[in-house]
């Protein structure tokens, strides 16, 4: 009985020894299948991607907005007289003055109407003092005939008044008397009319001279008008600035070129006042006046502030006004391509990172989050709130110091986890 014990006890220590060589065996085997998947994950370049952390506060939700830099004034420079192009005098970026001469016309009509105004005014001062001449000579006619009726009724009444002396005495008839004195009052009577008829002619010159000088001076208006138009010819600025283009249609003036009257020759800007022309989507133009924008002109950026937005609707887009409040950069100047970025408004308090390539406002994304070793990624569903132009709300998924990767991931689809080296 005692042997059969210690065999027994034999095949029990067999047993647990082969026990613990399986379990080692099935421990390293797994210890070595985990070190092969851990090598086994894909390594990338860390420096082939744009890495950003998740910060907790306040983030300012802004938009861009590409558009224009635009003259606060503009002064189109047109032709008052129509003509044909002798000579440019000036080229588009020329700062000019309102005296400037721009361009020099000639118009062969003009020159005729010219002469035909110096002859009119010559015929209008000659028919004037041919009538005065006229009123001279009846002038001293009506003076003659004026004398001679003063000099008849005085002779006509000194012979009725003898008369009537007379016929007192009984020399002469009382007929006599009444005949000289009957001849006495028509001689006055006549003395009088021809008083008054020189009375009207001094009436009749007065308003027949004022004509001839209302014909004079039309003739000097009008000649005086087309002399004006001559000197319309030469095109001057008018303003002050600097020439934006020239012609009517922006391309330019050829000697030679005919160019109607009143058409637009050039624009004339001064590029030290400028305002920004933005285009935004038609669901944000009522939040943005009176709102901060960060003018961005490629060489420098300048603040400004929305002061006004059009009514009208293209395209979804609306366009907005930019008053420059700060310093304009160098070189910016009219129909320059600038980008605004518009503070639409700000959220307090909340998650929010660097807006990934592949990121959409209020939408969940996969997002590959850097684990604390700094190399492992490891795919995360995050999801997102309101976006700005270069930030994103994060609703839940990560906490504020994670780092994401936020460059483009399209290469990584296939894995769930990444290595960066």
């Amino acid at each position: 009985m005692d042997v059969v014990r210690k065999k027994h006890t034999s095949r029990k220590w067999l047993k647990w020894s082969v026990a613990v060589i399986v379990v080692s065996s099935a421990i390293a085997g797994t210890t070595f299948a985990l070190s092969a998947l851990e090598s086994a994950l894909p390594e990338f370049d860390r420096a082939s991607v744009i890495v950003a952390e998740v910060q907790r506060g306040t983030m300012v939700r802004d938009v861009r907005a590409p558009g224009t830099l635009v003259p606060e004034e503009m002064t189109f420079v047109t032709t008052e007289v129509p003509g044909t192009v002798v000579e440019v005098l000036v080229q588009p970026g020329d700062r000019v003055g309102p005296k400037t001469e721009l361009l020099k016309l000639r118009d062969p009509q003009m020159e005729r109407a010219i002469r035909d105004a110096e002859r009119n005014v010559e015929s209008a001062n000659a028919s004037a003092e041919r009538f005065l001449l006229q009123h001279r000579a009846e002038e001293l006619n009506l003076r003659v005939a004026r004398e001679d009726a003063r000099a008849n009724y005085e002779d006509a009444r000194e012979t009725s008044e003898l008369n009537e002396t007379l016929a007192r005495q009984g020399l002469i008839s009382r007929r006599q008397w009444e005949a000289s004195r009957d001849a006495a009052e028509r001689n006055r009577m006549r003395f009088e009319v021809q008083i008054e008829r020189e009375l009207n002619s001094q009436k009749t010159f007065r308003i027949q001279h004022d004509e001839r000088k209302a014909a004079v001076a039309r003739a000097e208006d009008w000649l005086e008008e087309r002399q004006e138009q001559q000197k319309a010819l030469v095109v001057l600025a008018g303003v002050s600035g600097v020439v934006q283009d020239l012609g009517p249609t922006g391309n330019g003036l050829d000697v030679g070129q005919r160019v109607a009257q009143g058409a637009m020759v050039a624009r004339i800007t001064d590029p030290s006042q400028l305002r920004a022309e933005l285009q935004v989507s038609q669901i944000l133009a009522r939040d943005v006046v009176g709102q901060p924008v960060v003018v961005d002109a490629r060489n420098g950026e300048v603040e400004g502030r929305v002061s006004r937005t059009s009514p009208a609707v293209q395209n979804d887009r609306v366009t907005i006004d930019v008053e420059l409040t700060g310093e304009l950069p160098r070189g910016a100047r009219p129909d320059l391509s600038v980008e605004g970025l518009i503070e639409v408004s700000r959220i307090d308090d909340t998650l929010f990172v660097r807006k990934p390539a592949f990121a959409r406002e209020q939408k969940t994304a996969d997002v590959f989050r850097i684990e604390p070793d700094g190399q492992t990624t490891v795919r995360t569903l995050v999801e997102f709130g309101s976006a700005a132009a270069y930030t994103i709300e994060v609703i839940s998924g990560l906490k504020p110091g994670d780092q994401v990767v936020i460059s483009e991931t399209s290469r990584w689809k296939s894995f769930d986890r990444v290595t960066l080296k």
